[in-house]
């Protein structure tokens, strides 16, 4: 029987980076098989059998178009599942849909205890706190990394102190996890004045967020971590437009032309930095954002464990990702696991 990966999705996550992966799955072993398991469509189940008898073995596995796949047959997952919440101004709809997405986290995030032979990315043990940010930024000075001047707080004294405890004296917001409001808005990393603060402060205490010295840059890098592999491109956002110290390269994305991105490399030292980070986070696949000061002189903002993209940069830059990605499920590609 040839290797069956499970990639646990919806309708948002699947794209074409599934498709690029099956793709060189199917090219490297033509007996395995990407099943993929679309938890919002109705046909599709999860079923474990649990308690009763007890020399009756326990039993997980779930149905994809009719077909039942048994836990122990299922040898690697690719968890790319992206929560997606409700478009409706009916709050009971609003909270009956958030219940379910909720429930199927839940039992999709159990199901590492049931497919204990299974490669998966990433583990689902390791990805509720390496996607926190504020663990990343703690995680990053451990390992050594360079990281901007940060807090985490709700209190508007503490983000007025920081404008006098940065060396530019400028600060910037973002929020603790990636806020997507629909249908297709994204909140990026913005700059606040100290007017802000003082002016309206209860838009501070209401909730926490990190609040960064803005920290000027000559390019940013996006690196991509396959198990031990680094593949590291540098993105030349300051040159688009008229903001020389853009904040978020995302914002200008559709502005940015081929050769706004180059291949680049990093002083060993940060390398052996981030693959710490990589391990010490429980990861096998990730995208990580950094900053170029200068020479050799990189800065840590954030580590992207899920939801990971790279095709246009693949595409762009000849890169072997997907083929890194489709070696580890199919067990051929080794790391620090």
């Amino acid at each position: 029987m040839g290797k069956i990966i499970l990639c646990i999705g919806n309708s948002v996550s699947y794209d074409c980076h599934i498709d690029s992966i099956e793709k060189h799955v199917k090219a490297l072993d033509s007996e395995a098989k990407l099943v993929r398991l679309d938890i919002e469509v109705d046909s599709n189940f999860i079923q474990i059998n649990t308690g009763g008898n007890p020399e009756k073995a326990t039993s997980c596995f779930v149905i994809v178009d009719g077909e039942r796949i048994p836990s122990e047959s299922i040898t690697s997952v690719w968890y790319f599942w992206m929560p997606c919440y409700p478009e409706t101004d009916n709050l009971l709809e609003f909270m009956g849909k958030e219940f379910v997405t909720t429930e199927w986290g839940r039992v999709i995030r159990s199901l590492e205890s049931y497919l204990p032979n299974a490669r998966w990315i990433n583990p689902v043990s390791s990805l509720d706190l390496a996607m926190r940010r504020p663990h990343q930024l703690l995680l990053a000075q451990q390992v050594g990394l360079t990281v901007p001047k940060s807090i985490i707080t709700n209190n508007p004294a503490a983000v007025e102190k920081l404008f006098d405890e940065v060396e530019t004296g400028r600060v910037v917001f973002k929020t603790l996890e990636q806020l997507f409001v629909p249908p297709n808005t994204m909140v990026f990393t913005k700059e606040i004045k100290r007017e802000f603060v003082t002016q309206s402060p209860d838009s501070i205490s209401k909730r926490p967020a990190i609040y960064q010295e803005l920290v000027e840059r000559i390019s940013e890098l996006r690196i991509t971590i396959v198990g031990d592999e680094l593949f590291v491109v540098r993105i030349s956002s300051q040159v688009v437009g008229e903001n020389n110290h853009r904040l978020d390269w995302r914002t200008c994305e559709s502005k940015m032309e081929r050769n706004c991105y180059s291949k680049a490399q990093i002083p060993e030292s940060a390398k052996r930095r981030l693959l710490e980070f990589h391990k010490r986070a429980g990861l096998v696949f990730a995208s990580y954002d950094l900053l170029e000061r200068g020479e050799d002189d990189i800065v840590f903002l954030e580590c992207n464990p899920c939801r990971v993209a790279w095709l246009w940069l693949e595409k762009c830059l000849s890169l072997t990702v997907t083929e890194h990605v489709a070696c580890y499920l199919l067990g051929e590609h080794n790391s620090h696991e």
